[in-house]
């Protein structure tokens, strides 16, 4: 079931320049390569054909315009409510990600209306903010990609809370994954010291760092703590004036519309790799849902769910409209 009219929706939608920072060997799912060649990074478009043409390939039985509002456990299973249409179905795989909702901070509403703001979810290209400064605050991936290719035809200053750690792409002649994988830091579990403390340390900036964007010309501040009207303050006290402002302050989990009892506590999913309490309901691509490729594109998923073939889940599941 997809939200969007189409597949690959949620990867069209994102900057144009965008390119996966795994290269095209790590980003197949089972049972088809990814169409490019190996060493190569996939921009945003190429991501979402193969996944449509995943699809294709397999007969998946995808449903369009099909947003889940509601998922209420039955007697037979689980009842999901779209807009116009329900379904029951006997097992239910949740793979709608780890961040759903475009997180921007409150403090931006002190800004004036004459300020153009933009989530990094909306931004698209540099053509498409008016000329001029631009304030990019956050410091995670999305916030160091965007501030570089601002920099090219624009002043540019970032807002950073707290230093990510920075990793290069490439080191001694081979990707940062290849390393990654052969050293088995893919592999650490969720539960491990090891991967505790991977955790703890945040994600890392992948193939950016403070020093090229500084020889860029990308001017570094500390974290964003007030805003009105045109202006922002930093905590250290210092303050600008501000025309247009990019949000790359990341998103937030939004699992509201399931209505099964033991399933999210405090907001969070309950689970023992993607295996919740309650039988037949699985979760898939949770960040560190088992390891640190839990949440990635290509790296196969070693959790304890249900593998579901194309026949079983039409087996499993019924469509009914409403009259």
């Amino acid at each position: 079931m997809e939200a969007a009219g189409e597949l690959g929706h949620a990867w069209r939608t994102r900057w144009e320049s965008l390119r996966l920072f795994t290269p095209a060997e790590h980003d197949a799912l089972p049972g088809l390569p990814f169409p490019a060649p190996a060493g190569t990074y996939p921009g945003k478009e190429a991501a979402a054909d193969y996944l449509r043409d995943y699809a294709a390939a397999f007969h998946l039985p995808v449903e369009l315009n099909a947003r889940v509002s509601g998922l209420q456990r039955t007697d037979a299973g689980f009842r999901l409510s779209t807009a116009d249409r329900t379904y029951t179905a006997r097992q239910v795989i949740v793979a709608t990600g780890p961040f759903q909702i475009p997180f921007v901070p409150p403090l931006a509403a002190g800004l004036d209306g004459s300020v153009t703001q933009v989530h990094s979810s909306a931004y698209r290209s540099p053509e498409a903010l008016p000329e001029g400064p631009v304030l990019v605050v956050g410091g995670g991936n999305s916030g160091f990609q965007i501030a570089a290719e601002l920099a090219r035809t624009r002043p540019v200053e970032l807002s950073i809370g707290s230093a990510y750690p920075a990793l290069p792409q490439r080191l001694l002649g081979r990707d940062l994954f290849w390393w990654l994988t052969r050293l088995g830091l893919m592999r650490v579990t969720a539960e491990s010291r090891l991967g505790r403390r991977i955790q703890a340390r945040g994600e890392f900036v992948i193939g950016t760092d403070r020093r090229g964007l500084q020889r860029a010309g990308v001017r570094f501040r500390p974290r964003l703590v007030d805003a009105a009207g045109r202006t922002v303050r930093f905590a250290d006290g210092s303050s600008r004036e501000v025309d247009v402002v990019v949000w790359a302050t990341g998103y937030r989990s939004d699992h509201s519309w399931i209505d099964v009892p033991g399933v999210l506590r405090a907001g969070r999913v309950v689970h023992d790799r993607g295996v919740t309490e309650v039988p037949g309901l699985y979760f898939l691509g949770l960040s560190w849902q088992h390891t640190r490729g839990s949440a990635l594109l290509g790296w196969p998923l070693t959790i304890a769910a249900v593998a579901l073939t194309p026949a079983a889940v039409r087996r499993a599941t019924r469509v009914t409209r409403p009259a």
